[in-house]
């Protein structure tokens, strides 16, 4: 805080607010504005931005610790603190304060850039050591400062200067607050990369979706075979935490990851939420091709729920290794193409599945119609084998694995505009679902954006609604006022915490400023406070009759105090200045977060409305979703693409033909009038026109 010695803020400052810390951080990803892929940079952000929170927020912990136990050595103390950073290690070391000499900085932040990024590769590995086994490789794996072709020195300056200008300790960003501001930055970076970057980040209301779906519960373990940075698994918890009174701890989550420097993102990632090590069970490698979690036999692990968004149909996902046979035994439905790998990862889920187990899996659409059956000379004219994807989705719909399939809109996923799906999988389906699927046709209602497309909390609904009634009309118009209430209690917890934010923010910087108000006001209407004595010699006075009106307090006043008085009215009218503008700042974010709650109530409150009217017409509703058997399917051979069972048509707009006629009588006589003003023209310049 910069203050005077009597307390006023000249200038306040204050904790960031959520968004403010959400920003400063996307500022980190438009620095590498201009790069052909951001994708190639991230590792780097994402491990300094580790650096720099762990790095404030031990110190932090030092200086309390020191404050509290008089002994700053004991509180350096590894013991002391859940993770540590060693000497010589800190983004900025305090003992470098009045340091002129940048040779003997300390602090590795103001290392010269020539130093840079050997300084950063040395504190990096020292503090991966010193907290073993927690950190192992988590800032290092494929991480080299020194690599300036894939770091520019320039941009690593950029970003240091950038971080340095914020202090990342708990008092000025609460835990809370940067692990969601992470989670942010992933996004962010997702957004501004290029293609690859749908390969780590499943959009949040998708992943709420997911979720709200397959309904973990504590004990429960879940996995994420293609985790990316984790934020499928950290939906599930978030989802048990608040439907099982906080019990998130309860439930084990494991993940696998294939790139390294995202692996290393999820890791920081679920470090900054809190994860605890005794849940969560992180592993790096290609899971098709080596599956990490196995049970003592060497078998694929079981899970009571998988959640996972792999990548679309992946060209080179091992084929050639598993021709003569898969040692994980996931492919008894079939052997998937050479060059696409969506059946290869569908199958491994359900081998991962435990006999009750439930999965969702984000899906290129094409899982639900490649392939065609086999056909015979008499039927076509020339004998086929049917197509291996045709036969692996013909096993899975005999096996009742498929649950639910929901159609999504198109640009959803960053950097891959391929139109996705969620398919459900449940191994236990409950009688009355046996050997039936529900469809829903989601991709009618979104809100459309650049660069990429997003569901709304409103669009959430007109999905869990068919869902969890499984396409039964009068059960959905029960459920509609139970979703509709969840959702709406939803947006005003987010609108209660995003104003607890931003009072918790501004009302510290804030509280002052009656007091100045009340003393600016006091000392022009005269009433000035003088020291005990003189105080008590001017009521002496008035006890004799003396006047001591404003005027003559004020003639008492000697020359040094009447300019301290003076001084003290200009410093109350800046802070009070400064303090004002930031109270009418304070109510402006106030009004934004309640617009924005607003409208999405009144969403809601529309899509709940509209979605009683669907629910009431059986024709309306098999517009956005149906209820289908195996016959019918079996009777479109097997062939899950959703027009063939929904209405996906759009009805075309009705024009009467009166109208129409008018319109076209306009449209000819405007044409004419175009020609004939062409014809003029022509004419002028000696050309002869007919028409």
């Amino acid at each position: 805080m910069n203050q005077k010695s009597n307390g006023i803020r000249t200038r306040p400052t204050r904790r960031m607010t959520q968004a403010e810390l959400d920003s400063f951080l996307e500022k980190a990803a438009d620095i590498l504005r201009g790069n052909v892929d951001h994708s190639e940079f991230r590792g780097y952000v994402f491990a300094l931005l580790f650096f720099k929170r762990i790095s404030d927020v031990y110190l932090e912990e030092v200086r309390s610790l020191t404050k509290k136990l008089g002994d700053e050595e004991l509180a350096r103390d590894p013991k002391m603190h859940n993770f540590v950073v060693p000497d010589g290690c800190l983004w900025i070391d305090p003992v470098d304060e009045g340091q002129t000499d940048p040779d003997k900085f300390k602090s590795v932040a103001r290392k010269n850039a020539a130093k840079l990024g050997t300084a950063l590769n040395e504190a990096m590995l020292a503090i991966e050591r010193a907290n073993q086994p927690k950190f192992d490789g988590i800032l290092t794996n494929k991480i080299d400062f020194n690599k300036q072709d894939e770091l520019p020195r320039t941009k690593l300056v950029q970003l240091i200067n950038h971080f340095s200008t914020q202090s990342f300790d708990r008092a000025h960003v609460p835990d809370d607050l940067f692990g969601n501001a992470y989670e942010y930055l992933i996004r962010t970076f997702a957004s501004k990369a290029g293609k690859s970057s749908g390969e780590f980040y499943t959009p949040k209301e998708v992943a709420y979706l997911m979720a709200q779906i397959v309904e973990p519960k504590p004990g429960d373990h879940v996995c994420d075979w293609a985790s990316g940075s984790a934020g499928l698994l950290l939906q599930c918890r978030r989802y048990v935490n608040k439907h099982h009174k906080e019990r998130a701890n309860e439930l084990f989550l494991y993940a696998q990851e294939s790139n390294v420097a995202t692996y290393n993102i999820s890791r920081i990632n679920m470090i900054l939420h809190g994860i605890s090590p005794a849940g969560w069970f992180p592993k790096r490698e290609d899971s098709l091709r080596q599956p990490l979690h196995l049970d003592a036999n060497k078998k694929l692990m079981q899970f009571d729920r998988v959640v996972m968004n792999p990548p679309f149909s992946l060209e080179s996902w091992g084929y050639d290794d598993f021709v003569g046979g898969d040692p994980y035994d996931r492919f008894n439905f079939g052997m998937p193409p050479r060059d696409n790998a969506d059946y290869a990862w569908m199958q491994h889920v359900v081998k991962s599945l435990k006999p009750s187990g439930k999965a969702i899996i984000v899906m290129s659409q094409g899982i639900l119609f490649r392939g065609q059956p086999a056909q015979t000379e008499a039927e076509d004219g020339r004998n086929q084998k049917a197509d291996s994807e045709y036969v692996i989705r013909e096993g899975f719909i005999k096996s009742d694995l498929i649950e639910c399939v929901i159609v999504l809109p198109s640009k959803l996923f960053y950097g891959n505009n391929v139109p996705g799906c969620l398919v459900v999988l449940n191994k236990w389906k409950p009688d009355e679902r046996k050997n039936k699927i529900v469809m829903i046709w989601a991709s009618r209602f979104f809100e459309s954006a650049n660069p990429q497309n997003f569901l709304r909390t409103c669009d959430l609904m007109r999905i869990l609604v068919p869902w969890r009634a499984f396409g039964d009309l009068a059960k959905c118009r029960q459920l509609i006022p139970e979703q509709e209430a969840d959702l709406l209690a939803d947006i005003e917890a987010e609108r209660a915490a995003a104003i607890k934010d931003l009072h918790e923010a501004y009302d510290p910087v804030l509280a002052p400023l009656a007091d100045c108000k009340r003393e600016f006001s006091n000392l022009e209407s005269g009433q000035i406070s003088l020291s005990p004595q003189k105080q008590k010699a001017l009521e002496s006075l008035q006890a004799e009759g003396v006047d001591i009106s404003f005027t003559n307090r004020k003639n008492k006043l000697s020359k040094e105090e009447r300019a301290k008085v003076k001084e003290r009215l200009a410093e109350l009218k800046r802070a009070i200045k400064d303090l004002t503008k930031l109270e009418a700042e304070l109510a402006e974010r106030l009004a934004e977060a309640n617009a924005h709650a607003d409208r999405q109530v009144a969403q809601v409150r529309e899509a709940a409305t509209d979605l009683v009217r669907i629910c009431s017409d059986p024709e309306e509703a098999k517009r956005c979703f149906a209820l289908v058997e195996r016959p019918e399917i079996e009777e479109n051979e097997f062939n899950l693409n959703l027009p063939r069972y929904v209405d996906t048509f759009e009805p075309e707009e009705e024009i009467k033909l009166v109208d129409a006629a008018a319109e076209l009588q306009t449209a000819l006589k405007d044409s004419r009038a175009v020609l004939n003003t062409l014809k003029d023209s022509l004419a002028k310049s000696g050309i002869k026109f007919e028409f």
